[in-house]
């Protein structure tokens, strides 16, 4: 396995540790803020985090953005910010967080058809077997004989993961000209200011009644500056700059190291540590159906791996064409992550404080 491959390997699990503490984060939050004033500030706080580096790796490489640059990230970042954060949020509300959670784990469903026929990444026998391992567990997880779910909530939550699903193919469109910082960088500000637009076109009585009248109150009569404590504070960083900004970093960064395809395989791990952090931090019982679920994930994730050794022992033979830019200028994303995680145990577990 080549040292590409590897690192790629190695963000997936790092991608998950950060996303698997996102509802723990957000439940932490509890009340403090309104949904959808969470929902942006966390994305224009990550975008602000990560744009000192992006403009320096453009200034560094001397690109110029473009016409056709900026046309790109607005439509990226509407899909995989406004719309994908939009309906993640609105279906958290109306169904069971821990159903949405483990449905939206059915991402590499929808990215594997995307990468295939977008990408024309080809379809190999075990990252489908692995698909099906996967839907066979979160169908274990979910147990559907004793689960009630809105419709509406199924809807929107389906929707979100298909958009989702979307990031790490229309990311590789542009990875070789632009680099995985660049991207995220700018799609996360531009769909935060999507957003943030949308919200507060909300604060116009008659938007206001609109978004009512079409079941969206959420993004009407926003408040953005109320909430703020040392703790929510310090949630909300987490959630902005390491679930938001280094994940979708890390997401880009796998398909550049890997394929599209695998780095849907994100939501094949992230459902396990979700349930070990839970058990952990809120000490939720964790059923046998649930158990059975989580062990066939790992199964689907073994299976990964392998299709990614046979698909790197064929690439290996052909020209490697993947941009190794940065690689000269090593990796903070492993100690980040390991940052947040400390913060989560001290802001969650007293005896971590010591």
């Amino acid at each position: 396995m080549t040292t590409d491959r590897k690192r790629g390997y190695l963000y997936i699990l790092l991608a998950a540790m950060l996303y698997s503490t996102t509802e723990v984060a957000l439940k932490a939050l509890g009340g403090a803020f309104a949904p959808m004033q969470v929902t942006v500030e966390r994305v224009l706080l990550g975008a602000a985090a990560l744009m000192p580096f992006a403009l320096n790796d453009l200034k560094k490489r001397d690109i110029q953005l473009t016409k056709a640059d900026w046309g790109y990230f607005t439509l990226l970042g509407f899909l995989t910010v406004t719309l994908h954060m939009s309906l993640l949020q609105m279906a958290v509300l109306h169904m069971d967080a821990s159903a949405t959670s483990i449905i939206y784990s059915g991402n590499p469903v929808f990215a594997v058809a995307l990468a295939h026929f977008i990408l024309h990444e080809p379809l190999k026998k075990n990252h489908l077997l692995a698909i099906g391992v996967e839907l066979v567990g979160i169908l274990f997880i979910l147990n559907p004989a004793h689960l009630e779910i809105s419709l509406r909530g199924f809807l929107e939550i389906i929707t979100a993961t298909l958009l989702f699903a979307t990031y790490g193919t229309l990311c590789k469109l542009r990875l070789p000209r632009l680099g995985a910082l660049v991207i995220t960088t700018f799609n996360m500000l531009i769909g935060g200011l999507e957003l943030l637009f949308l919200l507060l076109l909300g604060e116009i009585p008659a938007v206001g009644a609109l978004y009512s009248g079409l079941g969206l109150e959420i993004f009407a009569g926003i408040p953005f500056f109320t909430g703020f404590t040392l703790k929510t504070t310090l949630l909300l960083c987490h959630v902005g700059i390491g679930c938001a900004a280094i994940g979708f970093l890390l997401t880009a960064k796998i398909t550049e190291y890997t394929s599209a395809t695998e780095a849907s395989f994100v939501y094949l791990v992230k459902p396990i540590l979700a349930t070990a952090l839970a058990v952990v931090v809120y000490h939720e019982h964790i059923s046998v159906n649930r158990m059975v679920g989580i062990a066939l994930l790992c199964g689907g994730v073994a299976v990964c791996q392998r299709a990614g050794a046979e698909r790197n022992a064929a690439g290996a033979r052909g020209k490697n064409l993947t941009m190794r830019m940065e690689k000269r200028k090593g990796s903070a994303l492993p100690l980040f992550c390991y940052s947040s995680m400390r913060v989560m145990s001290w802001i969650h577990l007293p005896e971590c404080r010591r």
